[in-house]
């Protein structure tokens, strides 16, 4: 059958070239075949999934992947040598030795001879159906020209090239809408073009010298080669062209601008290492947003413990992400930091050894900028003095008077630079040459010491020029942490994913972990804390949305409490029942310290005593969800989100737990700022990455805080306005959340708090919505990509369920015309925030304001973005009667379901208002 399809497929392109050609030359007309893709390639492990789909198209090994991911919009090609055999390819020991015709030292690989009558069949049968089953439906074809090693006259070679067709033919045959790229293959391309979807080949800027194994500059004479053989495909078959160039991986310059030359020659660019080990340059300049965090932990220390929490709150505000590495275990350094913007340590004096040491340099030889605080955790030796541009001088006495020489505005942000500490002490003599210096100074001897420095391979800043600490263990920011670290670590100024903000309004959700629920209320009846809830907060606040969970031993059968189970179980019922109510966990036994009750250590201290019951993480999440879904959740509903107990500080094999039973997860995170703490050290960062799996932080923490750990004031809650007032000026750092416990309703005072807490909230320019959707925007951060095209417009990719990107207002404006699934713009304190209507768009910039409507802010979400030649058509689902503005709508006609809605005209902005909480259709209509 399959020899049939091949005979088929043959005839149609051999025989009826003529109506090919006419069918291909009507084909290329089309914009979408003019248009080249991006490409990427990488044969690594593991593969970066995330990464890679800010291309087009990407190719991969296999092996490496074995299944493409769903969804997205890149097209992913599996690499298939059709040439060559290793022996490591599950059907590699089925390949009959007559068809391995000679061996390639070179890649300790078979060179298959490409007569053998059977081979085509192998190719679709063994290679390319177990690829088409796991989903790949695109193939690079590799190895295309390696049968001239075995063919050594004119007749030998024409028997392998109809051979090489016949394979390709068997692959179109039976999967006609493969998408193929052929590498090279020159000889064959004559018959096979139309086959294709792109031809790639390798070095025509800088190439890999095999033999001597060396990077080195393509000669003119290869160039030229090249070209002519590329002339045809260019200009007669019009296919996208390919370009793989190798440089050094560290040589991010030199790839960038490979790639740049390879697309202005009119090439799809790719640059990477030989191997295609690494993220090259391509199409699209990749703009890494990963930060590297390395301190030095004591003993029984976790990541939470680490003042590196607080660098990694101004990180995120900048737009980038963080992993926290404790230096003290050496086998957590990376060693592929490809999407490393920059390095951050933080040591104890003497507690990097020479191994971290060695690793420093290598990333410095790399151009990764590298961020000292507080101390560089060894000896600077000669060579690290010659290295770093620094002297030290070993006059450091005479320290009775020490005054200041230079002092940038950047120093003294949240404390005095007199009262850091005892300056007199840190007095080293440390002088850095061709550096920024922000603050110098001078003991009575003449002997000068630059302490913070902004320096050619990144910066540094000596304690206590960091954090100073108060008398009450809290701590304050020296340094202007902001523009001190962004200068440093080089950072640009780059569309930040924003977790706090959608569609210009500022996010409001809540959550209530499940403490209390059976507490008796201090009120008549003494009914239990979870009825009064249920009454007061949850069915007085219908319209917004509460996340809400429950702790299975406090209200299960077999619980502390199984006399009063069905009681509270009935309420929780009833909780659950209503529609502004997210179902949540709160475990089984509430772990108060999750890091040792998981590494089987049994103290009662760790969790709840409850009879009988052995601490089994699988139990603590899978099991209370599945316990939550089928006891009390209404139909239709299940719980989406586990909330941290205790210490909040799960490792990494509960958090993957979590995911692994379709939980999302949050807690932890001090964000605590306050009149009487107002320091950024009190507001925590998105989350962090336990391992590999990600941990997402509370914005905001509960009435424990505010009460003195529910010792009173009892109505202490209602501070937690001043969080959110200093969260929000004079920078956005969090949406809000009002966040408490179930035994806030078991005092009128707590009460009371909440009640005046959420009057403010709603008050206010709000978005609400489930704790689950802000987890998801906060993954999103964690998640996209960005790059940017080499003509300015920033590509972003995987954003999840974020939909907003910050920008300073000097960046610009959105262009409407020129983006995609760009929806609008609010500004608000000097930012502009960016309104994004899908998970992946294209942001071009203009320096005016845009001419054509856009959307300036919704208190709801939005979906189904559609430009229309004359107007717009969009949805909006929220939980409060809607408020939205369009810019640019001036000479607009706006309907709702058909039925025209006036607004209120205010500059250039249009306000709506409309009654009900959700719009299915929104269309404007312009007169132009």
């Amino acid at each position: 059958m399959l020899n049939q399809q091949i005979h088929a497929a043959m005839i149609g392109l051999l025989v009826n070239a003529g109506r090919m050609l006419l069918l291909w030359l009507c084909l290329m007309a089309s914009p979408l075949l003019h248009a080249s893709p991006s490409v990427a390639f990488y044969y690594g492990n593991p593969v970066p999934v995330d990464r890679l789909q800010a291309y087009d198209w990407a190719v991969v090994e296999p092996a490496h992947l074995p299944s493409p991911p769903k969804g997205g919009n890149t097209q992913w090609f599996a690499y298939l040598s059709l040439g060559e055999i290793t022996a490591d390819r599950p059907y590699a020991k089925d390949v009959p030795a007559a068809w391995k015709a000679s061996r390639n030292i070179a890649w300790g690989s078979w060179v298959i001879d490409q007569t053998s009558d059977e081979w085509p069949a192998f190719v679709v049968n063994r290679m390319v159906d177990p690829l088409w089953k796991a989903g790949y439906r695109g193939f690079f074809l590799d190895t295309l020209d390696s049968w001239q090693m075995i063919a050594k006259t004119d007749a030998e070679r024409q028997k392998q090239i109809a051979g090489l067709m016949r394979t390709i033919a068997a692959i179109k045959a039976r999967y006609p809408e493969a998408r193929l790229i052929a590498n090279r293959g020159f000889e064959v391309m004559d018959k096979i073009h139309p086959w294709l979807s792109a031809v790639a080949f390798e070095s025509y800027f800088q190439g890999w010298n095999a033999e001597k194994r060396r990077y080195q500059p393509v000669s003119e004479e290869d160039r030229r080669w090249l070209d002519g053989q590329l002339k045809p495909i260019r200009e007669q078959y019009r296919l996208p062209v390919i370009a793989i160039d190798y440089v050094p991986p560290a040589d991010k310059a030199l790839a960038l601008a490979t790639a740049r030359k390879l697309r202005q020659a009119g090439f799809v660019p790719w640059v990477a290492d030989p191997l295609l080990g690494s993220m090259g340059a391509g199409a699209l300049e990749e703009l890494p947003r990963t930060v590297l965090l390395l301190y030095s932990g004591n003993k029984g220390d976790t990541p939470l413990d680490s003042n590196m929490q607080y660098v990694a709150t101004i990180l995120n505000y900048l737009g980038y992400r963080h992993r926290l590495i404790d230096v003290t275990d050496l086998s957590s350094l990376p060693e592929n930091l490809d999407d490393t913007a920059g390095i951050i340590s933080s040591f104890a004096e003497n507690k990097a050894d020479v191994p971290l040491q060695i690793w420093l340099k290598k990333q410095i030889d790399r151009k990764i900028p590298w961020v000292v605080l507080n101390d560089f955790g060894f000896p600077l030796t000669p060579a690290w003095l010659k290295r770093l541009g620094l002297t030290s001088s070993s006059r450091v006495l005479g320290t009775k008077q020490v005054t200041i020489v230079k002092q940038s505005a950047a120093l003294g942000f949240e404390t005095s630079l007199q009262a850091s500490g005892d300056i007199k002490s840190s007095f080293s003599g440390l002088t850095a040459a061709n550096a920024e210096v922000l603050l110098e100074l001078q003991n009575n001897q003449g002997v000068r010491y630059q302490p913070v420095a902004i320096t050619d391979w990144g910066g540094y800043a000596m304690a206590p020029f960091v954090f100073r600490t108060l008398p009450d263990e809290t701590n304050r920011w020296v340094i202007d942490p902001f523009q001190f670290l962004a200068r440093a670590l080089r950072l640009p100024a780059l569309p930040v994913p924003d977790v706090t903000t959608e569609n210009g309004r500022r996010i409001l959700i809540s959550h209530i972990d499940g403490d209390g629920f059976v507490s008796q209320a201090e009120m008549p009846g003494s009914p239990p804390a979870g009825e009064v809830m249920l009454k007061e907060i949850l069915q007085k606040y219908s319209n917004l949305p509460i996340t809400v969970s429950v702790i299975e031993g406090e209200i299960g059968a077999e619980g502390l409490y199984p006399a009063k189970s069905q009681l509270h179980e009935k309420i929780a019922r009833q909780i659950f029942a209503l529609p502004n109510v997210e179902i949540a966990s709160h475990s089984y036994s509430h772990p108060f310290k999750w890091q040792p009750a998981a590494t089987g250590e049994t103290s009662e201290d760790y969790h709840l005593s409850i009879p009988g019951y052995s601490f089994d993480l699988d139990r603590e999440i899978a099991g209370t969800a599945k316990y939550i879904n089928t006891r009390l959740a209404p139909t239709g509903k299940k719980t989406r989100v586990l909330l941290w107990t205790g210490d909040c500080d799960p490792p990494e094999v509960a958090v993957r737990k979590a995911r692994q039973a379709r939980l999302l997860n949050m807690n932890a995170g001090d964000t605590v700022i306050s009149k009487t703490l107002p320091t950024l050290t009190a507001v925590a960062p998105i989350g962090m990455y336990k391992g590999n799996e990600l941990q997402i932080f509370a914005p905001n923490q509960n009435e424990n805080v505010y009460t003195n750990n529910w010792t009173g004031p009892f109505y202490g809650y209602q501070r937690v306005i001043e969080t959110f007032q200093m969260t929000e000026s004079p920078r956005r750092l969090k949406p809000i959340d009002i966040y408490y416990h179930v035994y806030s309703a078991s005092k009128k005072a707590s009460l009371n708090a909440l009640k005046r807490v959420y009057d403010w909230a709603v008050a206010q320019p709000v978005t609400p919505m489930f704790a689950s959707e802000y987890i998801e925007r906060a993954q999103g951060f964690f998640g996209m990509n960005l790059s940017r095209t080499f003509d300015g417009r920033y590509l972003i990719s995987n954003t999840g369920a974020l939909r907003t990107l910050r920008l300073p207002v000097s960046a610009g404006y959105p262009d409407m015309t020129a983006s995609r699934n760009v929806a609008g713009f609010h500004d608000s304190q000097g930012v502009r925030y960016i309104h994004l209507s899908t998970d992946n768009a294209e942001l071009a910039l203009r320096p005016d304001k845009p001419s054509s409507p856009y959307l300036a802010y919704a208190n709801a979400k939005l979906d189904d973005w559609t430009v229309l030649p004359k107007g717009l058509k969009f949805k909006l689902q929220g939980w409060v009667p809607l408020r939205f503005a369009l810019g640019k709508a001036q000479a607009c006609r706006l309907t709702v379901a058909g039925k025209p809605v006036n607004g209120r005209f205010d500059g250039e902005l249009v306000h709506y208002q409309l009654p009900q909480n959700a719009a299915s259709e929104i269309k404007l209509v312009c007169q132009r």
